[in-house]
């Protein structure tokens, strides 16, 4: 470097230091509105942003993890088991099916004796549950009583869920032994404690769901005044909108079952379960005609409707039972669910139809109409209305969404199966807690299954 440069190189360096002395000073004089310097300020904000972003992080995780479900609040507290009223201040409900066959000639042990038949009621209550002749089992066949059975003692106290508003105690008073068709039942019959009797006798439903606990209410709990409506009419818009939906459904449904039912027609399975000759059921040919039929809308609709609360947005959902028929013969039968907000009779007298929403088809379920055409259906199957029935409407976990306890005439396939339960050769039925959804019902444990085949049927086995 020339000398006479040195001078410029000196005069800059120490031009830089001045500059930076000045600002750090400048930065450090600073006094901001928030009380602290700059470099402060910058390094509080670091911190802030740093907070913000693992709070940010911790709610995603709280968002995405799974959180705790209707369903799993009343499973929670073990299996809802289905109770029958016995009387004015008794209930009965079964824990362990198919225990023992009813005629059984081979078994070591008989869990009941001829003198342990319990005196039955006065008035007979809940016949869908065919609890009306108990027995008590023989103390000599304790040692083989199912588990479920051995681990319930007298004088344990159960949680009643009588319907949406009530839920009571009862008090096992003793083990009790039904017959289901060609087989045996354990159960116990319970007793309502006396402070608990008034309210149980004006509960005019006759059957329940009782559990070992009370189930976990939802935080917070939604009051939804879940309840049947029995009030409710239907007007003859809405009437019109309904089946006109249930026809546009039907055929819809009627599509994919034939579809199916032609891909498996020469399947190995298919040929080997040919009906025999003389049944009342037609083939595939025959159903495939029928079903033309119904294609071109000259089935009859036939169908009722009833309206329950069920949710907690409180909008009525109504379910329709239909079933269609040629030449006076049932040939599809279908429930559906409708979300429908429609005046009380009193309103629709004033007010027309174009005033109100139409009715939402939410979803539906023609499995008995498949089964028909898979012989699978009892002969009986569609003489009524009947084939699904709401015994009971609850809301155990206040959650706003409603249970239901639903009885079905069932068919025979194996893809019957509910909660576990076995096909049956005969005729039976079941009774199943279900969580409502508007995409479906979500059945909960346990089911309740009862064989409908008399006596005499099971002693010709």
């Amino acid at each position: 470097m020339r000398r006479k440069n040195r001078k410029w190189v000196a005069l800059a360096v120490i031009l830089y230091l001045f500059v930076m002395y000045s600002a750090y000073r400048w930065a450090i004089d600073q006094r901001p509105p928030y009380g602290y310097s700059i470099l402060t300020y910058i390094q509080k904000e670091e911190v802030r942003k740093y907070k913000e972003q693992k709070a940010a992080e911790a709610a995603y995780e709280a968002r995405t993890q799974v959180q705790p479900t209707a369903e799993s609040r009343l499973n929670a507290a073990g299996p809802a088991h289905v109770a029958a009223r016995y009387d004015s201040t008794h209930v009965v409900f079964m824990v362990a099916m198919d225990v023992e066959s009813r005629f059984s000639s081979t078994s070591s042990v008989r869990l009941i004796s001829a003198s342990g038949k319990i005196p039955a009621s006065e008035r007979s209550y809940a016949p869908l549950a065919g609890f009306s002749e108990l027995w008590e089992p023989d103390p000599q066949a304790l040692h083989f009583f199912p588990a479920v059975v051995e681990t319930a003692r007298p004088g344990d106290q159960w949680t009643l869920s009588a319907n949406a508003s009530s839920t009571i105690p009862v008090v096992i008073e003793r083990t009790v032994i039904a017959a289901s068709g060609c087989s045996l039942a354990m159960g116990f019959l319970a007793s309502v404690p006396p402070d608990s009797q008034t309210v149980f006798k004006e509960i005019s439903q006759e059957y329940f769901l009782v559990r070992r606990a009370s189930v976990e209410s939802a935080n917070p709990p939604i009051a939804a005044h879940i309840t049947d409506l029995p009030e409710w009419k239907t007007s003859a818009a809405l009437a019109q909108q309904i089946e006109q939906q249930l026809n546009d459904r039907m055929k819809q449904e009627l599509s994919n079952i034939d579809r199916r039912l032609l891909a498996n027609a020469n399947s190995p399975g298919a040929n080997a379960g040919e009906l025999p000759i003389g049944n009342a059921r037609p083939h595939l040919r025959e159903w495939l005609h029928a079903d033309q039929g119904l294609a071109r809308g000259e089935g009859v609709l036939d169908y009722d409707i009833h309206a329950y609360r069920l949710t907690p947005d409180g909008v009525p959902r109504l379910l329709a039972r239909a079933r269609w028929k040629l030449a006076d013969t049932s040939v599809f039968l279908m429930t559906a669910w409708f979300k429908a907000d429609w005046p009380k009779a009193e309103f629709q007298k004033t007010k027309s139809h174009s005033d109100h929403e139409p009715p939402v088809l939410l979803w539906s379920d023609a499995s008995r109409s498949l089964a028909m055409r898979q012989g699978e259906a009892p002969a009986t199957l569609g003489d009524s209305l009947d084939f699904q029935t709401i015994l009971n409407e609850f809301d155990a976990d206040h959650d706003g969404w409603a249970e239901l306890l639903v009885h079905s005439y069932d068919v025979s396939s194996p893809d019957s199966q509910l909660s576990g339960t076995g096909a049956h050769p005969g005729p039976s039925a079941t009774i199943v807690p279900y969580l409502y959804t508007d995409q479906g019902l979500v059945p909960l444990k346990a089911a309740f299954h009862r064989d409908l085949q008399s006596p005499e049927s099971c002693l010709e086995q």
